[in-house]
């Protein structure tokens, strides 16, 4: 006669996005489901789990348990161990244990639920009209951390006590809030308040009523948000985005809209089943999308371009401001341009003062400020070009080493830090030049440092003699690595695909300092994460006027021109002649002058001479109208030469421009010349690119750098190296542009100094 099975106990850790998802509640009630007796709590930033019981009911607890885990979850490890019975009584959640180390991920912020929605919606809910409700499927998470383990007392919310509805709905195990950590309602939550310019307070029946009439009425809010606060006014009128425009000095650059819903996107963009998806999904990004040709919302909203950043709400109180007959708001980061996003209830004042009409606000303080993610479609796949709310903190595994932090690029910042073989990559922090975004930017690795429990050893850095970031240097005592800005871009489109290499890669962007102390932008790599060898290049033009050539683009026409023997004053019209001599002299005397390979300043040439953009306003501005000026019918081709020096293949562009020059005195259009120009970049990259594999032997393409933002270059190139037989690999979680850069210092680091 076979005796009683024996219950057996096991230890259970589960690493990867646990906190914050819902996840202990979700094992609390599977436990009970199965039986099984037991603990579940946070440890550190793992969750641990101790079962007993019989071992078929343990069996199918595990199995359900990995592969059905709550939906905001994303387990990256679980290990098992065997422990002796112990005879719990039951099943509990347990407090969070502080000591645990080991594999540490950070759960984004979260857009609401359709559960929370309903609520704020229906009358006869707790939660009605309430712009702050949320539960373990949604609401804030990241943005207001302060510590590890993901507990109430460690967020911004420990000032709020629960009211006893709340208390119980987050005690009862049959409640999607149990355990919700930011759970709370209008008896005991945040609350809005509208104000002034002078910073009273405006008395009124229904905040959010009264603010969107304001709206209505031209003005521009101030309106606090998940990660910080929007600039925000009526996507329907053009006077206020005018004035939107003019106070925050920012003439030409893409806004931002914030659509009712998916049914008025659709009416003026065009909108496939990925980016339907993207923009309906829980992280709720900024979708580039292709307007419609009778797009009836104002032309100043984007006025160089032929895409609109599009997004749904992604707040209770965004959906509560649409329910007040609304369709489209312009919705920007709340800040000067250059400077960070405003956060902070006591500085936004001063700040968007000059800006905003008025402020909506509300008392939940932001710990860590997050903008909005800005993300395209890319031949059916996403291509993230801006980390931030929603994938920021972002979660990579590359095998690399501990203790590792990447201080990123200058401009498009991010940096990343190397722990349990994860790099964990900032959110986008901007252009840190300037004071604030820098001070912002210390303060978050200062935190990224904290909440990884990381005591870096290991510091990687871009090797600009004057980058900023440099700064962080000089009090490091550890192992410092310099790194070439455009191996990085490289090595994060390597890491991203577990490339090892040595593979090709084709790296364009605007600047980068060259091992050589020029400046590259136009390159052929050949080589792997460890090391890479220069074996392709446009040829080098001298450019006078430093920083200031970047801006104007006309500079850089004259400095082409002028080197190939062309009279720029015939080709620049409407730039005085005086500016240009004083150009020309300069070459002349080598004053203030770099050389530089950069397909993005070639780029920016072509715009100034075709008449298209003499000076930008925003990064990228020439040569992102000269994109929007290409006919995807045209295949006619520039012709441009390669000739080698040594071993190096160099791209010669001199016949390039003399057809150009022929095409302008002919009265060809700027679509045409826009046209052949592009091809002529696709057709030459694919020739470099077959000669560098036919020479080593290689046949795994890497395409990298911000000049790849440009979804004709990268598709045309992306489509002929395919062609040729190539295995082809860009940039598509991690961003193609500058802020992938601190992911691909992290990998070069690893490989050469602790590889």
């Amino acid at each position: 006669m076979c005796g009683k099975e024996k219950d057996v106990s096991y230890q259970i850790k589960i690493f990867g996005i646990v906190q914050g998802v819902g996840f202990r509640p979700f094992v609390y009630n599977l436990a009970r489901q199965y039986n099984l007796r037991g603990f579940v709590g946070n440890s550190g930033a793992s969750l641990v789990t101790h079962v007993e019981g019989k071992k078929e009911n343990i069996k199918g607890f595990l199995l359900h348990m990995m592969h059905h885990p709550p939906h905001l979850a994303q387990v990256e490890n679980i290990e098992i161990a065997r422990k002796d019975v112990v005879e719990y009584k039951g099943f509990s959640i347990h407090e969070s244990n502080v000591l645990e180390d080991g594999s540490r991920f950070i759960s984004p912020d979260v857009s609401v639920c359709p559960e929370c929605i309903d609520e704020i919606l229906d009358s006869q809910s707790r939660w009605y009209h309430y712009p702050f409700t949320n539960c373990t499927k949604c609401g804030p998470r990241y943005s207001i951390i302060e510590d590890l383990p993901y507990d109430r007392k460690n967020t911004t919310m420990k000032s709020f006590e629960m009211c006893p509805d709340c208390r119980k709905d987050y005690e009862d195990p049959s409640n999607r809030r149990f355990h919700a950590q930011p759970t709370s309602c209008s008896a005991c939550g945040p609350n809005l308040s509208l104000l002034n310019q002078q910073g009273e307070y405006l008395e009124c029946e229904d905040v959010i009523a009264t603010t969107v009439k304001l709206i209505k009425s031209g003005n521009i809010i101030a309106i606090k948000g998940l990660g910080g606060y929007h600039l925000v006014c009526n996507g329907e009128d053009d006077n206020a985005i005018l004035r939107l425009r003019l106070r925050k000095h920012r003439p030409h650059k893409p806004l931002a809209i914030m659509a009712k819903d998916i049914d008025h996107i659709q009416s003026y963009c065009y909108v496939n089943e990925e980016e339907a998806h993207l923009l309906q999904s829980n992280r709720n990004p900024i979708v580039l999308l292709h307007r419609k040709e009778f797009c009836d919302l104002p032309r100043i909203i984007a006025p160089d371009a032929q895409k609109l950043g599009m997004m749904l709400p992604y707040t209770p109180l965004h959906h509560l401001l649409f329910q007040q007959d609304i369709h489209f708001l312009v919705m920007t980061s709340g800040n000067i341009s250059g400077a960070p996003i405003q956060y902070k209830d006591d500085e936004v004042f001063h700040a968007l003062n000059p800006i905003a009409d008025y402020f909506l606000i509300h008392n939940r303080q932001i710990h860590t400020p997050v903008d909005d993610s800005v993300v395209k479609v890319f031949q059916n796949q996403e291509m993230v070009t801006r980390v931030g709310r929603g994938y920021a903190p972002f979660h990579i595994r590359l095998g690399v080493k501990d203790g590792i932090l990447a201080l990123g690029a200058e401009q498009k910042n991010t940096f990343c830090l190397s722990k349990n073989g994860y790099g964990c990559m900032s959110q986008y922090l901007g252009d840190i030049k300037g004071f604030d975004t820098y001070k912002l930017y210390e303060n978050t690795m200062e935190h990224f440092n904290k909440l990884m429990n990381s005591n870096p050893t290991v510091m990687a850095y871009d090797m600009h003699p004057s980058f900023i970031s440099r700064n962080k240097l000089d009090k490091f005592k550890g192992i410092k690595i310099p790194v070439q800005h455009h191996h990085a871009h490289m090595a994060s489109c390597m890491a991203e695909h577990g490339l090892k290499g040595p593979v090709i890669g084709v790296i364009y962007d605007g600047t980068g300092y060259g091992t050589d102390d020029n400046v590259w932008g136009g390159e052929f790599f050949v080589g792997t994460a460890k090391e890479f060898k220069r074996a392709g290049h446009f040829t080098y033009v001298t450019i006078q006027g430093g920083d200031q050539s970047v801006k104007e683009p006309w500079r850089v026409a004259a400095c082409y021109l002028d080197a190939l023997g062309h009279d720029p004053r015939k080709y620049l019209k409407g730039i005085e002649e005086d500016k240009i001599s004083v150009i020309q002299q300069a070459l002349k005397s080598n004053i203030n002058c770099y050389r530089s390979s950069s397909l993005g300043r070639l780029f920016d040439c072509i715009s100034a001479i075709v008449g298209l953009c003499h000076e930008i306003s925003y990064e990228a501005q020439a040569a992102i109208i000269l994109e929007n000026m290409a006919d995807p019918s045209i295949h006619d081709s520039y012709s441009m030469d390669v000739f080698s020096e040594g071993e190096v293949i160099q791209i010669d562009y001199r016949n390039l421009f003399s057809e150009v020059m022929a095409d302008i005195e002919y009265g060809v259009s700027a679509s045409i010349i826009s046209s052949k120009f592009h091809n002529a970049i696709c057709n030459i990259t694919a020739q470099v690119v077959q000669a560098l594999s036919n020479r080593y032997g290689l046949s795994e393409v890497v395409l990298s750098g911000g000049c790849f933002e440009n979804q004709y270059l990268l598709n045309n190139i992306v489509n002929k190296l395919a062609s040729m037989g190539m295995k082809v690999f860009y940039n598509q979680r991690i961003p193609i542009n500058d802020s992938g850069v601190s992911i691909g210092q992290l990998s070069v680091a690893d490989q050469t100094v602790l590889g």
